[in-house]
């Protein structure tokens, strides 16, 4: 289906350059692309390609904001079950990929949260379970997506971009974030 999508997509796009511009600049459009002097990323969709959001209203207000039923995560359990919705809520406005660079971070804060600061060592079969299920969950193909899984980045951090980045962050309960912990879970995960 991708070359009859491609077919289709290019075409459209073709009609609304010759609505704005004229027939001679939808053809040098074309052109360009077949002799590659342009790259087009993905014309399979018409939709924005990639998007790296903030995860912090969903600290806040869950799935509400984009229409959802599920309330903010208060436990490890709900943040993982809430971030595949919003993964895929998201993904589907979406050609590429979507970048959620705050995950680790947030895991590391309901896992403390949940199972104290030594949950790597206590509870490391259930934060094994949890990040499989995200991991299995999201690599699902999705029907918005034209049943292709989510393509989904993560970031990993060293201390000094992590504290560029997350030096005076606090979570809702104003709890700020714990790098070590979370270094932690980054070697582990």
């Amino acid at each position: 289906m991708k070359d009859y999508f491609i077919d289709i997509n290019r075409e459209l796009v073709k009609q609304k350059i010759t609505e704005l511009y004229g027939v001679d600049l939808a053809k040098e459009y074309e052109r360009q692309i077949i002799e590659h002097e342009i790259y087009v990323h993905d014309e399979t969709s018409l939709k924005p390609y990639c998007a790296s959001i903030s995860m912090y209203p969903f600290l806040l207000s869950g799935l509400t904001q984009l229409g959802g039923e599920s309330q903010a995560p208060k436990h490890l359990e709900s943040f993982c079950g809430s971030f595949v919705n919003l993964v895929f809520a998201i993904s589907a406005q979406f050609a590429g990929a979507i970048a959620t660079v705050e995950f680790l971070m947030y895991f590391d804060y309901f896992a403390r949260k949940d199972f104290g600061d030594d949950y790597l060592t206590e509870h490391k079969h259930a934060i094994e379970n949890h990040l499989q299920h995200v991991v299995y969950a999201l690599n699902q193909p999705a029907a918005a997506r034209g049943y292709q899984s989510v393509f989904w980045n993560i970031s990993l951090y060293d201390q000094y971009y992590f504290e560029a980045m997350f030096g005076q962050f606090v979570f809702p309960d104003f709890t700020p974030p714990d790098w070590h912990s979370l270094k932690q879970l980054q070697v582990f995960s």
